[in-house]
């Protein structure tokens, strides 16, 4: 199941479907392992990037969503 990555997707939602997606949210200078609390796992990508200090959301959505089609063959 491919997931599309928008403002209102979670970190969880990503992060359960693709656990590997950390790699992504790491190379845009968040560690969510380490630097979120679990509150924002639930919290929607729209939001979040204040809370986690994300310079550019779009390029995130971007490049989780690339992420997301070359694990599914999108």
């Amino acid at each position: 199941m491919t997931i599309a990555i928008t403002e209102e997707t979670t970190v969880k939602d990503i992060l359960e479907a693709y656990p590997g997606a950390v790699v992504v949210f790491e190379n845009h200078g968040v560690s969510v392992p380490t630097q979120c609390d679990d509150s924002i796992l639930d919290t929607e990508l729209g939001i979040c990037d204040s809370m986690c200090h994300i310079d550019d959301l779009d390029a995130l959505m971007r490049d989780l969503q690339l992420f997301v089609n070359t694990k599914t063959g999108a």
